[in-house]
């Protein structure tokens, strides 16, 4: 299965990438929306899952989360990771297609947990 990761804080993009390779996951990993994008437009087949921050540079989650939406027969699932904790912003990212929301802090065993689920 493979997972592309997006979030522009280093620490907390390779911690993750590392437990859930640990978990014998493919991971790719960006730190900006265009490059993630770019690499969904191209790979969108091969892609299971993408996890992304809604703060990103360059082009935000919501923008991620359209284009994984607007691919034809695309099947990706979108898990949003978010500092925000407004009921608002969870109900757009529902309504932009989003399969799932999770707040900052998490536990890293319990988004693996929601990606099995989404996955299964």
């Amino acid at each position: 299965m493979r997972i592309v990761i997006i979030e522009d804080e280093d620490m907390l993009r390779k911690s993750l990438a590392f437990f859930i390779k640990s978990k014998g996951f493919e991971v790719e990993e960006f730190d900006n929306g265009l490059d993630a994008i770019d690499f969904i437009k191209q790979n969108h087949s091969n892609i299971d899952v993408v996890i992304t921050d809604l703060n990103l540079p360059f082009a935000g989650g919501k923008q991620v989360i359209h284009t994984c939406k607007q691919i034809h027969e695309s099947k990706i699932k979108v898990i949003v990771l978010t500092s925000s904790s407004v009921e608002n912003t969870e109900l757009e990212v529902f309504d932009l297609g989003a399969d799932e929301f999770v707040a900052k802090p998490f536990s890293p065993s319990v988004l693996l947990k929601r990606i099995e689920k989404l996955t299964s």
